[in-house]
């Protein structure tokens, strides 16, 4: 069985006036994970809000943290959309989150055991190699913020991961993202100005994330190999009955939590569906065995989401 995991770990801790401890952050973390997945099993895991930073000379990175917890056989790559050096509002970095760090850099990581795969577009010319040893993972911007100009989500850049891995001699794509949010959005109400606004921002993310699907299909087809399979998962700040996610669900299916309808929910303040797994399969290779929110966390200050996980199997 193929373990698929999202999991936004930043959220309430943020909010914390102590500095932010990336070590505990990815303790508390994979104390999280282990409730639900089975670390020896094939696993692939999309991690929204981590980060690393430099403290007293020691470069801390709770994906790569995460990862040595998980076992020997686990890889992470970590794609920042802010960074001190490159993004440096006050807003964000001036914060007792984090006194005394040198660099700190915001973003998403993808950790997994499946082995790598190699590209079918070989050499690419627009893309970052994530820091991972020859480059099975890399990352693409879906946003026009660039200048990170207020400080706030409002402005801040987002990006899309892309992960080339094969499970059982099958090569896959795993993409991990964060889709956008607006301050004052509301976020049960979609006719309210403000959160149709958001909306249409984030069907613009989405169109950047169905132009890299359709690259990655050319690609494969151009080399004369077989369409793969891609799983796509994160936190899409969208329930599944938006125009966003409508767009996907045109390519993907989405997969549906089985929890009872009480708990069918991801955020913990408003209560709603925001993070999801789907799956784009053209030739019927996987098949769908369950997908569930894990809802007992054993940390109340870890984060404000909960991680939903899929399992899947060969067809």
């Amino acid at each position: 069985m193929l373990q698929v995991v999202t999991f936004n770990i930043g959220g309430a801790r943020g909010m914390r006036p102590a500095p932010h401890d990336h070590e505990k952050l990815a303790v508390d973390a994979i104390c999280t994970l282990k409730q639900v997945i089975n670390p020896a099993q094939p696993t692939v895991i999309a991690l929204q809000e981590t980060g690393l930073a430099m403290v007293n000379g020691s470069q801390k990175n709770a994906a790569r943290k995460m990862a040595r917890l998980l076992g020997e056989d686990y890889l992470d790559a970590f794609a920042a959309e802010v960074t001190m050096c490159d993004h440096p509002h006050p807003n964000l970095w001036d914060r007792p989150a984090y006194r005394q760090m040198t660099h700190a850099a915001e973003g998403n990581a993808i950790i997994t055991n499946l082995p790598t795969e190699d590209w079918s577009w070989g050499s690419y010319p627009s893309y970052h190699n994530c820091g991972a040893a020859g480059a099975w993972t890399r990352s693409t911007s879906i946003s026009r913020a660039t200048l990170y100009s207020s400080g706030t989500r409002d402005t801040q850049p987002r990006n899309l991961m892309v992960a080339s891995l094969n499970y059982r001699g099958i090569p896959i794509y795993f993409l991990n993202t964060h889709l956008g949010v607006l301050i004052g959005e509301d976020r049960r109400d979609a006719t309210y100005e403000r959160s149709r606004t958001a909306s249409q921002m984030r069907q613009a993310q989405v169109n950047e994330i169905l132009h890299v699907v359709d690259e990655l299909k050319r690609a494969d087809e151009s080399n004369e190999q077989p369409e793969r399979a891609i799983l796509l998962a994160g936190d899409f700040n969208a329930q599944p009955a938006t125009p966003e996610m409508d767009m996907l669900q045109r390519d993907f299916r989405l997969l549906a939590p089985e929890n009872d309808a009480r708990q069918q929910w991801t955020h913990d303040a408003h209560r709603i569906l925001i993070d999801h797994i789907l799956l784009h399969d053209p030739a019927d290779q996987f098949e769908v065995i369950s997908c569930h929110i894990q809802n007992q966390i054993p940390f109340d200050d870890l984060t404000d989401h909960r991680p939903t996980v899929g399992i899947f199997a060969l067809a």
